[in-house]
């Protein structure tokens, strides 16, 4: 439990932005955070915690405006707030389709936002 504090702490301090960023990447990684042990694939969970499906039905939201600008802003966000972790894209899809209904896309690092 304390190393994933630990790791939460440090994914946030090192995703900190500049205020120049834009606003869904201040929110992403904050929401993105109680998922981390399910979409790294920990604990083998069959459903994302309730705190996990908070934050992606907001990622979720971000996403479905149906502006091409914005499915982009969030793949990156989402790309940028995962760049030091190693997990399982294909998680991050089932987790949010699990939770929302809506699957976003299986982002992973390779992942071209364009």
């Amino acid at each position: 439990m304390a190393k994933l504090l630990y790791t939460l702490i440090i994914l946030l301090l090192v995703l900190s932005t500049p205020a120049t960023a834009e606003p869904m990447c201040d929110i992403v990684p904050k929401r993105l955070a109680p998922c981390l042990s399910y979409i790294k694939g920990k604990y083998h969970s069959i459903k994302p915690s309730n705190r996990c499906c908070r934050g992606l039905t907001d990622i979720v939201q971000m996403d479905k405006t149906g502006r091409r600008k914005d499915r982009i802003a969030v793949c990156k966000c989402i790309k940028k707030a995962l760049l030091h972790i190693s997990y399982d894209p294909n998680r991050i899809k089932l987790a949010s389709q699990l939770c929302t209904g809506f699957p976003l896309p299986p982002v992973g690092h390779n992942t071209n936002c364009s």
